[in-house]
């Protein structure tokens, strides 16, 4: 690839065009000429020069008139342009700058005057490029460090009372403190849910690394009804035994789901934690699976909770919004669960949203079939 700068010319007067193009030509740059606006716009779009240089006195559209044509394009508005001009009064200086020139060099004009004035602009315009570079690194750097924080402290917060429920039970066992087998079942129980939401919280951060870095799990599996659906739910369901949920569930699936199977289960794990966390105490939440008629299958999650508000049905997906009303406190979670269930299914070209509902909240995800070119396993 060449690495001299591309200079396009642009002025009426064939003489003047050489000239000119052969004095830069001597001094390093790469030279495309155009005899007049329209010829000059057209070898712009085509080229994508690194610098204009262009007169101004042309016929329609002159210098000024194809300085503005320019700017209101979005290939060439950020591309340099300097004026090159027998007028010389400072009036029209002045415009030439105003019209968005970097530049106004006069005819006649010494030749060192005007590869010094071609070598400045594209100085300052490398300088800001890479000023604009390193900003963007910053301020990505920034971000990805506040996500870290964010991260933590929500993690942090949110393993202090699985871990206490995982303890205190095995405390009590080592030290024979249990009254009966059956309270003793009973604290183990709460620390095996426990456990599960701590695995679940792990699960969570390796997800949120694998967005965050492009390399999310897409490759199709075939995923069991009963194991990968079935198990995997009624576990997850042990988490909210106290509200005395009424959670039902229709998988009507002609042929195989195929997904990568953690992240489905997981997506989906998220799906049903938004029914019954946000859900009042023996309330009742539906899990309906069925296909597509055109391969791969929509999943609707059902509950008579509160709702979600429309002017939030987009809020929720964001990474860490949370939603705290009534008993769903205890139940929060690191806000992040929605947002991974949406990224799992786009990644498979599929979606989540929110959709309206006479009562409580109406969640969808699509999961569209297999496509020439995914890759699958098993």
């Amino acid at each position: 690839m060449n690495s001299k700068p591309l200079i396009l010319i642009i002025d009426d007067d064939p003489a003047l065009l050489m000239g000119v193009s052969a004095t830069i030509k001597k001094h390093g740059f790469q030279v495309v000429s155009a005899e007049d606006g329209n010829d000059g716009f057209a070898k712009a779009k085509e080229v994508q020069p690194d610098l204009i240089l262009s007169d101004v006195m042309m016929p329609p559209p002159n210098g000024f008139e194809l300085r503005k044509l320019m700017s209101l394009d979005p290939q060439l508005a950020s591309i340099p342009f300097i004026f090159l001009t027998a007028r010389s009064r400072m009036d029209d200086k002045v415009n030439a700058i105003m019209d968005g020139a970097d530049d106004y060099i006069t005819k006649p004009f010494v030749v060192y005057e005007l590869i010094a004035r071609i070598s400045a602009v594209l100085r300052r315009v490398k300088i800001a490029e890479e000023n604009g570079r390193e900003r963007a690194k910053v301020a990505a750097e920034a971000d990805l460090d506040r996500v870290r924080q964010e991260i933590l402290q929500n993690f942090h917060h949110e393993i202090r009372t699985p871990l206490s429920n995982i303890m205190m039970p095995l405390q009590l066992a080592i030290n024979n403190k249990f009254d009966n087998a059956q309270e003793q079942s009973r604290f183990l129980s709460k620390a095996l849910s426990s456990a599960s939401r701590l695995e679940s919280l792990t699960t969570d951060l390796i997800l949120l690394s694998n967005i965050d870095q492009g390399n999310l799990n897409t490759i199709r599996q075939p995923i069991d009804v009963e194991m990968d659906i079935h198990v995997p739910i009624n576990r997850r369901l042990e988490r909210y035994c106290d509200k005395g949920l009424d959670f039902t569930m229709d998988i009507q699936v002609n042929g195989k789901i195929a997904a990568p199977r953690r992240e489905f289960t997981h997506a989906l794990g998220h799906l049903v934690d938004n029914a019954c966390k946000f859900n009042s105490s023996h309330g009742k939440a539906h899990l309906r699976i069925v296909s597509q008629e055109n391969g791969g299958v929509i999943l609707d999650v059902f509950d008579n909770g509160p709702g979600i508000p429309t002017r939030l049905r987009e809020k929720v997906f964001e990474r860490f919004y949370q939603i705290s009303q009534g008993d769903a406190r205890e139940f929060e979670g690191m806000g992040v669960g929605l947002s991974i269930a949406r990224a799992v299914f786009r990644s498979l070209r599929g979606d989540v949203n929110i959709l309206d509902s006479t009562r409580g909240c109406h969640i969808q995800a699509v999961l569209p079939d297999l496509q020439p070119g995914d890759v699958t396993y098993g």
